[in-house]
Parts: C-alpha cells; sequence; structure tokens
C-alpha cells in the first residue's frame, strides 16, 4: 500500500472530472481549483503533450517568436473560449506528420502522383519550388500549432469546445542558392497576409476531416514571425472563425496587436511619449547610481495603447545594501514614470544572475517587490 501511494501522482486541491474523447471513451482528469492570473487558462492534468511537440521550436527564428506564438494564440482564444468557462490542453487532434507535410511545399503533376504512393504522404501548403530558374518561390508558412480548449457538459464531464489553430508566416524568406549562399527576401505585408488567408482555408478542410474535429467551431490566427535578428518578437495579424461543423471561415479580423523595443527609432518615431518617459527614466537612473550598464525595455501595444513593459536592468554587484538601495530607488521611478493602467516588470540583474523582481499588475498602484537573498 505504501509503494503503490508513493507511485501515484499527488492531485491535491484539484477538481476531478470525466474528460470525453471522440470515440466516446471515458478518462479521468483533473483541473486545478486555482489559477495564477485570469490571463492564463488552467491547464487539464495530467498534462498531455502535443502530437506535433517541438515543431514549432525548431521552425520559427527565435525563442521570443516561439513564446508569443504560442501565448498569443492563448489570447485569440479568449475571444472566443473565455478562461472562466474552458479549460486548456495541447493540441492532441493532428498529428505531427501532417504539420510537417503542410510545411512542404505543394507538389503537382508526376512529383505529386509519385508522393501519393505512401498513405503518408501530406501535400505542402507552401508555394511550389520554382525549377529551372534561380529565382524561388518564398515560403510563407513556417509553422503551425493547435490548441484544444475543454468546456464542462456538466459538473463532471468535459469535452472538446473549441480549437484554435495558429499559422506562422514568414516575413522574411531565407533562401540557399545552388552555392549554398544565403538570400533574404523580405515579404510584401499585404501578399504574407493573402497567402496566410489561403492558407487557412485548405487548412480548414483538411482539419474537418480529422476524426473529432467535424463539428466543434476552429479558430485560426495567423502570425507574422520576426526576422531572425529581432530582438522582439512579431505578432499575430488577423484571425476568422469556423462554426461548428461548417468548412468556411467567416469575415477576417485584423488584430492590431505589435512589440516594441526601447529605446529604438521605431518605438521613438510610432510613440513619442512613452519614448520620451522611457529616456527620462534611464537618465535618472544613470543620475543617482553609475554602476547600473544599462536599461531596455519591450513594450507590448494592443490597439495602439501601451499594455504591458518589461524592463531589464544589469547592473555591477559590490554587495547587497547597495542592490536593496537601488531597488527602492527604481520602485519609486517606475511609480513616477509609467501609468498603472499596464502590467509592468522590472528584472534587476548582476553577473552573479537576478538580484531583484518588482511586479505592478494592471490597476494596482503599489508595485511588488522581491529582492534574492
Amino acid at each position: 500500500m505504501l509503494m503503490l501511494s508513493a507511485c501515484t501522482p499527488n492531485f491535491g486541491n484539484q477538481d476531478e472530472v470525466v474528460k470525453n474523447t471522440e470515440t466516446d471513451s471515458k478518462q479521468k482528469a483533473f483541473i486545478p481549483k486555482y489559477n495564477i492570473s485570469d490571463s492564463y487558462y488552467k491547464t487539464i492534468l495530467p498534462f498531455t503533450p502535443s502530437k506535433a511537440r517541438g515543431l514549432t521550436a525548431s521552425r520559427l527564428n527565435t525563442r521570443y517568436d516561439v513564446s508569443e506564438f504560442e501565448t498569443g494564440l492563448m489570447r485569440i482564444a479568449q475571444e472566443s473560449f473565455p478562461a472562466d468557462k474552458y479549460v486548456y490542453q495541447e493540441g492532441q487532434k493532428i498529428d505531427k506528420n501532417v504539420i510537417s507535410g503542410w510545411l512542404g511545399s505543394e507538389l503537382s503533376g508526376k512529383e505529386l502522383a509519385n508522393a501519393q504512393k505512401d498513405k503518408k504522404f501530406v501535400n505542402g501548403l507552401n508555394p511550389p519550388q520554382s525549377t529551372g530558374t534561380d529565382k524561388k518561390n518564398p515560403a510563407y508558412l513556417a509553422s503551425v500549432m493547435e490548441q484544444d480548449y475543454l468546456a464542462k457538459k456538466d459538473q463532471d464531464t468535459v469535452e472538446l469546445g473549441g480549437v484554435v489553430i495558429g499559422l506562422a508566416l514568414n516575413s522574411i524568406d531565407y533562401s540557399r542558392d545552388a552555392q549554398f549562399n544565403t538570400h533574404q527576401t523580405l515579404l510584401d505585408d499585404k501578399t504574407v497576409r493573402a497567402e496566410g488567408e489561403k492558407i487557412a482555408d485548405k487548412v480548414l478542410q483538411q482539419v474537418r476531416q480529422t476524426n473529432g474535429l467535424e463539428n466543434v467551431p476552429i479558430v485560426i490566427g495567423l502570425y507574422k514571425q520576426a526576422p531572425k535578428s529581432s530582438i522582439v518578437p512579431g505578432n499575430f495579424i488577423a484571425k476568422a472563425e469556423a462554426r461548428p461543423g461548417s468548412s468556411n471561415l467567416g469575415n477576417w479580423n485584423s488584430i492590431d496587436d505589435r512589440y516594441y523595443f526601447f529605446p529604438s527609432a521605431e518605438a521613438t518615431s510610432k510613440y513619442r511619449d512613452d519614448a520620451q518617459n522611457f529616456s527620462r527614466f534611464k537618465d535618472d537612473v544613470a543620475t543617482f547610481f553609475p554602476n547600473y550598464t544599462g536599461v531596455v525595455g519591450k513594450a507590448f501595444y494592443k490597439g495602439g495603447e501601451m499594455k504591458s513593459l518589461k524592463i531589464d536592468i544589469p547592473m555591477q554587484f559590490y554587495g547587497k545594501a547597495e542592490v536593496i538601495a537601488f531597488t527602492q530607488f527604481i520602485t519609486g521611478k517606475v511609480v513616477d514614470y509609467f501609468p498603472n493602467y499596464i502590467d509592468l516588470e522590472v528584472n534587476i540583474s548582476s553577473t552573479d544572475g537576478p538580484e531583484a523582481l518588482i511586479v505592478r499588475n494592471a490597476g494596482q498602484d503599489k508595485p511588488d517587490t522581491h529582492i534574492y537573498q
């Protein structure tokens, strides 16, 4: 008895539910009672990795894009599947080989006929490869992500309530010629969106043929990833939804989400007042604490309004008293310079690692501060 109990997962403080599957079988599952933020979904337990796990990280340009592609898709999901009524599960319906096939180039003619001899073959959704010319057709589709959202059917049962699919699109096409020289082709924004909408239509047609996805609402979001050299992630540009059982996407709605780096010429040009506030904050830090080595920020804007700001401040470490004084000073300055309607996070670090963390959630007047021991 002791050995069995030691090997059994402890799901204390969870609600036990039954999860219905597409085969009408039932699986025992758990929903956490507590949520760390209204911005996040509760996740069904035990955690089940996506069938296409690993594809996104290997196909996107930067770690920033990997994170934003996933969390941004969750923001889109909230508009159709509210977090207080649905729980999250990584995609379980679309197989990895299907997504891998979609990411390839479209085949036709004899090439397609030969490839179709393999029953697992899935035709690519990127333009066909050019032949007889050095000019290559650009690849628009970089990655695909599925997220499943489960709804409570009754007090003790959950079932699939909706699916959100993200299509990550390239903003720059990276290619190599016969001599292995790398070439970069900047892709026009209008063309990227138009191609993304065409790809989305094809994805929906095939997804509707997937067991368990015939009659659920499906939302598709288009994400334009940033260049490989970018220090901020890309952004979602549009979304559309197909009603339960429908193989047609509704109207496409533009999404005005964007990240900016401070200080930068782009941020100054677009949001001069915010850029000047950040510059004055940076100047104050430099005036009172010459041991710091820089201040940089990453701001998230939605509909042209700043929603969150993350600031990183590296400093030279000479003692804990200086860290405490520096953190107290920064805490006062963020209150002075940045409005309380944004989510704010300040990370203070040295070569030894994190030194202090300052967090203020939107609507909160006084920041929460933690100094690492």
